[in-house]
């Protein structure tokens, strides 16, 4: 185990003298150095969706009594596990559709943008202790500004098609990622408020008690809005399938379509990771000091929990209207994540980073727990006072349809 821990640590400066070795000038050897890494590091999230594809169909087959993947054709393989390869080889080889009228520029490009930034997400995620990509001191920030180039890949996707549904499909996903971008960016500042730093990995270091059990309002804020950002139950609106025939990817077909399909399982997958590493302690766990690579096992276990929890949500929740989803998040989401902001700010105040560690963690969680009986109370007071006008308004009817 030490012999890998330090081939993993090593492996790259031992690349680079074997390139300069065979006479390659130190920059191009680490060019390609940094080129076999960031390979590597893509590879991580195409191949693990792969595998997540088919236990979400299991999974939710299951959560809805349905028999789900069973067979894979004359070669099936136990519990239908080459079913997503065969999915995979069927994308590739069917017939590439481009409407008439369409921007075929656009609407070429944007598949590959929106594949591209869900892989770039990856390059500042920790995936194990001293392991990542690309340590940026601003590394959560890196994260929420991809989330803009996914956006402009959905409007892409919409208006190249020159098809009302699919601009439909994109204006409707546009306007779910830019209300929910918001509590989720609250939701950041706070765990950034809290840890001290935009970096992911030190945002994990910090975490001595996983932040789930220090600030759980922030938790929750950031999993609902982060569900709507991917578009899962009870989001799913930009694939209303009764009302805009699948969304911006409508006119998409073969390996384009596989595209779009490929990066919404590397989303959900990825918002599982971030969210482990933000309120799990991404890779923290025991024997990680003395065996480092368990961190990534620890990270993965983490992220399958998180991707557990989705799928359920995923497999049960009914779908919400488009005025039900912007509501919630502009009169609930918005104003508690607004109001955690500063709760957080003046807990962080009163009770400063180098004061014990124990006493800022109780600190903290006080005010959450406080924070999330507020939230209660209010919304029982506006349940009543909603009963009231409906059972006055009821009664108003009554006596008016009356006889006098």
């Amino acid at each position: 185990m030490e012999f890998f821990n330090d081939f993993i640590a090593n492996v790259g400066p031992w690349l680079q003298g074997l390139l300069e070795g065979i006479g390659l000038p130190e920059v191009w050897a680490r060019v390609i150095v940094m080129g076999v890494g960031g390979i590597g590091l893509a590879l991580i999230p195409l191949v693990a969706v792969i595998f997540l594809i088919w236990a979400a169909r299991k999974l939710i087959a299951r959560m809805q009594d349905r028999i789900g993947p069973n067979n894979s054709g004359p070669y099936p393989g136990p519990y239908a596990l080459f079913q997503t390869f065969a999915d995979a080889i069927k994308m590739l080889t069917k017939e590439d559709v481009i409407p008439t009228a369409a921007d075929r520029w656009v609407f070429n490009i944007a598949p590959i943008v929106i594949l591209t930034v869900a892989v770039l997400i990856w390059a500042v995620i920790p995936v194990g202790k001293d392991m990542i990509g690309a340590d940026l001191n601003i590394g959560i920030f890196y994260v929420l500004s991809l989330g803009s180039g996914g956006m402009i890949a959905l409007m892409m996707a919409g208006w190249g098609s020159n098809n009302k549904y699919a601009l439909l499909g994109a204006l409707r996903a546009v306007a779910n990622m830019v209300s929910y971008e918001v509590p989720q960016i609250l939701s950041v500042l706070t765990v950034v408020m809290v840890a001290g730093s935009f970096s992911m990995q030190e945002i994990t270091k910090a975490q001595t008690v996983p932040f789930l059990f220090v600030i759980p309002v922030t938790a929750l804020l950031f999993f609902v809005s982060s569900l709507a950002e991917v578009g899962r139950q009870p989001y799913d609106l930009v694939e209303a399938d009764s009302e805009i025939v699948a969304g911006y990817f409508v006119e998409y077909s073969g390996m384009k379509f596989g595209q779009f399909y490929l990066s919404e399982f590397m989303n959900n997958f990825a918002i599982s990771v971030i969210t482990a590493t933000l309120f799990l302690g991404g890779w923290k766990g025991p024997f990680v000091d003395s065996v480092p690579i368990l961190g990534s096992l620890w990270l993965l276990l983490k992220s399958l929990l998180v991707f557990f929890v989705l799928l359920w949500l995923w497999g049960t929740m009914p779908r919400l209207r488009i005025d039900q989803m912007l509501n919630f998040n502009w009169k609930f989401l918005t104003p508690v994540a607004l109001v955690n902001v500063c709760v957080v700010a003046l807990v962080g105040k009163a009770v400063p980073p180098d004061a014990d560690v124990w006493l800022r963690v109780g600190a903290l969680l006080g005010a959450n727990v406080l924070l999330a009986l507020a939230v209660l109370v209010v919304l029982a007071a506006a349940g009543r006072l909603a009963r009231r006008r409906d059972e006055t308004r009821q009664a108003a009817q009554v006596e008016e349809a009356s006889p006098a």
